[in-house]
C-alpha cells in the first residue's frame, strides 16, 4: 500500500525505532526535466516535482544508522501493480528521446522522466534529491516531451510509464 503523506512525515519525525537515528534514506521516483538539443542533453537537469510526488513515488525508507528498512513497497508507485518497482528499476527507456521536434523541427526540446532519486532526512531537514541514473541507463523512463519554441508536446500516457503496465 502507498505511503499517505501523513504516514510518511510521521515515519520520518520519528526516525528509527531501532537505534533511535534520525537520519533516514527516502527512495522515490520523481519527475525529472531534461533540456535537449539535437536529442543530446543540453544544461542541466531539473527537478519537476512537489513534495507530495516525491511521497507517492517512494518506495523505501531505511535507517542510516543501522541499514533497517521502516517502508518499503513493491507495488508500482504510480499504477499500483504488483513487483512494479522491481520492473522499473530494471528496464529500459520504452520512450525514444527525440532529437527534433515533430511539427516545427526545432532540435530544442524538454523531455520529462521519471528518475529513481535518493532524499537524506535528518529529522526535519530534507537534503536535495541525487540521482545516478541518466537516459541510458535502466531505472529511467522518459514520459514527455515539449518543444521550446512551438511548445508541440508528445506524451506517454499508456502503459504505464514506469513499470509497462497495460
Amino acid at each position: 500500500m502507498p505511503l499517505t503523506e501523513e504516514a510518511f512525515t510521521a515515519l520520518v519525525d520519528a526516525g528509527c525505532a531501532g537505534c533511535t537515528s534520525k537520519k533516514l534514506t527516502v527512495e522515490t521516483y520523481v519527475a525529472q526535466r531534461l533540456p535537449l538539443l539535437g536529442g543530446e542533453l543540453y544544461g542541466s537537469p531539473s527537478w519537476a516535482y512537489r513534495g507530495e510526488e516525491l511521497v507517492a513515488g517512494t518506495f523505501r525508507i531505511g535507517c542510516e544508522g543501522c541499514a533497517r528498512d521502516l517502508f518499503r513497497a513493491t507495488a508500482c508507485p504510480r499504477c499500483d501493480a504488483p513487483d512494479g518497482v522491481a520492473r522499473a528499476l530494471e528496464a529500459e527507456n520504452a520512450f525514444p528521446l527525440p532529437v527534433s521536434c515533430a511539427s516545427c523541427g526545432s532540435e530544442q526540446v524538454t523531455v520529462t522522466a521519471y528518475v529513481p532519486a535518493t532524499v537524506v532526512y535528518e529529522g526535519k531537514r530534507a537534503a536535495k534529491a541525487r540521482t545516478q541514473t541518466a537516459p541510458e541507463d535502466p531505472g529511467f523512463h522518459a514520459f514527455r516531451a515539449e518543444c521550446k519554441q512551438c511548445r508541440t508536446v508528445a506524451e506517454r500516457r499508456s502503459p504505464c510509464p514506469l513499470c509497462a503496465r497495460a
